[in-house]
């Protein structure tokens, strides 16, 4: 902890960043190149009653309960960045009528909000929250957060303890339970950095980095365009690719929804046979790229942690977002099922060294294998899956109508990056993807869900198929 001058001439205690938002910068300073890529837009609407007032009250009551919301960031000559706890969260909470217009008009509006950004945040509130009146009966409230504040599970969080103090207002409901203090948690990571845990958590990644084969970056293109370029570098032998460039980070999505009836499908199925859920959709996604790939058996890509076991961890906001890379070799003969187990396997061994830094584990894996850049990798694209987590609604009539709508803020630090998550209305899937404009063909990635998406869903119904049967199924 040191102490800091604020811009207003006063001072405040503050403490250095921790593993995750140094990523956060990191990708902030290097790849994004641009104030808004670190920017979440994210909207909770209903149709029906709708009471604009309680909602304010109840917005209001869920930004005083959320220490996240108050942070505030300061340049330090030793740390880089060092992070505070402001005492007024300076939120307003304002309201917003876009029901005369259409629903692209008001779309396109929230998505301005979502991309405006500062290059110079220091010291100021990175938060925004607002109630909305949207076309077609809509109402809710959106949100703006900043990654160096919240992820995507704080973010989730928030969202729905405001909707929870606003039905118990409504309603007579039971009061939500307080959130936890985040500078209890923050505290929590910075002491894992002096601590043993640590020192063996880096020596499993060197003794792993050191002994282990190198993998093969397996393209997501159907021309395989990376995959040439690798080849033709002069370096027949090379496994990795140059691949984060940090030029033209503009980006859109590709929104896919599975239905809620496959989506149950899918979730049956992991109950009965005890399966993980986002490990049945990364093998799909694996499954997907070895079938790009002329059938590879050993596939890499990266996939987000999100470190929350504990109530404090759930409940304490802040971004605790890792991404490591899922290595997986995975044979033909192999059962849908054995093979889910196989990715669970390599999830869970880096579930127990996953505390340690992002940027420190990448440097250890590229001086171990030789690599001479953090931009060259193997991994092609990365995934993450957030898990349900339930969102109060008033009625069973207003929940059915409900809908989460993230607004892209069109600028990426990565080439292709998969979110998986469910509907507010109904749990079915929506598979979202951000991809570059410069770098992603549309009709590469439209092929590549339907590829991924078939191999999930014809190995959920036949999970004694093998591999190769699948992968015979989708083939190009």
């Amino acid at each position: 902890m040191i102490e800091i001058r604020l811009p207003d001439g006063s001072t405040a205690q503050a403490w250095p960043l921790t593993q995750a938002q140094r990523f956060m910068y990191f990708v902030f300073n290097g790849y994004g190149k641009n104030p808004a890529v670190l920017n979440i837009g994210t909207g909770c609407y209903w149709q029906g009653t709708f009471d604009a007032a309680t909602l304010k009250e109840a917005l209001e009551e869920a930004i005083a309960r959320c220490d996240s919301i108050r942070l505030r960031f300061m340049p330090d000559k030793q740390f880089g960045l060092v992070q505070y706890l402001a005492e007024d969260p300076q939120i307003t909470v304002e309201e917003y009528d876009h029901s005369g217009m259409t629903e692209e008009e008001s779309f396109a509006i929230l998505k301005e909000w979502t991309k405006e950004g500062s290059a110079d945040f220091f010291g100021k509130p990175l938060n925004l929250v607002r109630i909305m009146r949207l076309p077609g009966g809509y109402n809710g409230f959106y949100c703006k957060f900043h990654h160096l504040a919240f992820d995507g599970y704080a973010a989730k969080m928030f969202m729905a303890d405001a909707m929870a103090i606003y039905v118990s207002k409504r309603t007579g409901a039971p009061y939500p339970k307080p959130m936890k203090p985040y500078l209890e948690a923050m505290a929590q990571e910075l002491a894992y950095l002096d601590s043993d845990r640590r020192k063996e958590d880096r020596a499993y990644w060197m003794q792993r980095f050191s002994t282990d084969s190198e993998p093969i970056f397996n393209d997501y293109l159907l021309d395989n365009r990376l995959v040439k370029a690798r080849e033709e570098s002069g370096d027949p032998d090379r496994r990795y690719i140059l691949l984060f460039e940090g030029e033209h980070p503009e980006s859109r999505t590709l929104h896919y929804d599975v239905s809620a009836e496959d989506t149950e499908k899918v979730l049956r199925l992991c109950r009965e046979k005890g399966l993980s859920v986002p490990c049945v959709l990364m093998l799909g996604l694996r499954t997907a790229l070895s079938a790009f790939n002329n059938d590879q058996e050993d596939v890499s890509f990266k996939f987000m942690i999100n470190r929350r076991g504990t109530l404090l961890e759930k409940k304490s906001g802040g971004n605790r977002w890792h991404f490591y890379s899922l290595r997986t070799i995975i044979p033909g003969d192999a059962s849908f099922t054995d093979a889910v187990k196989a990715v669970e396997a390599e999830q869970d061994e880096t579930f127990r060294h996953c505390a340690f830094d992002t940027l420190e584990m990448y440097h250890i894996k590229h001086m171990a294998m030789h690599i001479e850049h953090l931009e060259q990798t193997y991994d092609s694209l990365t995934f993450s899956y957030h898990a349900p987590q339930p969102v109060p609604f008033e009625s069973e009539e207003i929940a059915k109508t409900a809908k989460g709508i993230w607004y892209n803020n069109d600028y990426s630090a990565q080439n292709l990056y998969l979110t998986v998550k469910h509907r507010l209305n109904d749990n079915g899937f929506e598979f979202i993807f951000e991809y570059r404009t410069s770098e992603n063909p549309l009709e590469d990635l439209k092929i590549f869900y339907d590829k991924m998406i078939t191999a999930i869903m014809t190995g959920v119904e036949n999970p004694d198929m093998t591999m190769a049967e699948i992968l015979e199924k989708i083939k190009l």
